[in-house]
């Protein structure tokens, strides 16, 4: 088939708006903790929200749009590795690159293990995880520990995004800070099942809603701690 050089949808925009979301989500439990106790409860929605997030990426893995996938852009290391020799060379990716879709998939990852440890930690004064009470307090103060190190780790892995996607903008021009926001990339796409012709909105819609769900109910069912937290 011959290859087209068109702007072409490549980004669907439930993944955009989830995109755009996490870095709320990641920013605000930034400020929160580092805010005080006021900002404690905000924080605790900000961690609940960004485990949603996760668990709708995780469906929409499997459910949204060709490079929504992790199946269409998961590469073997034999791949990621004659990649990496050839990074400056090689042509634009439609969607993930071998790299890149590693990372992605390293900063979900990330994420989910920091919001869902969040959920035993407990500050031993104000506040507690909702599931603090289900592990013993040394329990808890390992996992706060890791927390605090995890958040330094996406800190980090952050940082290295936004400098690899800068590089890839500017350097190798290949628009990927603008094409997170239209969904477009210029490039050549050999066959339709590259392209994206629609963004399965009402799909998207009931798996966030199911994931927000499944978060609400596993805070509400949490069982009632046996002390007092002033």
């Amino acid at each position: 088939m011959q290859s087209d050089r068109r702007p072409q949808l490549i980004w669907d925009l439930p993944l955009r708006l989830w995109h755009w979301a996490l870095v709320v989500c990641l920013a605000g439990s930034w400020i929160t903790a580092e805010a005080g106790f006021d900002w404690t409860t905000t924080h605790f929605y900000f961690g609940y929200s960004a485990l949603a997030l996760v668990l709708f990426r995780l469906a929409w893995a499997l459910l949204g749009t060709f490079h929504s996938r992790y199946a269409t852009f998961l590469a073997s290391p034999k791949q990621v590795l004659a990649y990496l020799r050839k990074a400056k060379d090689a042509e634009p990716s439609a969607g993930h690159n071998p790299l890149g879709g590693w990372a992605s998939v390293a900063i979900v990852v990330l994420i989910g293990l920091q919001a869902g440890i969040g959920l035993f930690i407990s500050d031993d004064i104000f506040y507690a995880g909702p599931y603090n009470t289900v592990v013993s307090s040394s329990t808890a103060d390992w996992l706060a520990g890791w927390h605090h190190r995890l958040f330094t780790l996406i800190q980090i892995t952050a940082l290295v995004h936004v400098l690899a996607v800068s590089w890839y903008t500017w350097g190798k021009k290949e628009g990927l800070i603008q094409a997170m926001l239209h969904g477009k990339k210029t490039l050549q796409v050999h066959g339709a099942e590259e392209t994206v012709n629609e963004h399965r909105g009402l799909r998207a819609l009931l798996l966030l809603a199911l994931a927000a769900t499944v978060v609400a109910i596993l805070v509400y069912v949490a069982p009632l701690p046996d002390y007092e937290i002033y």
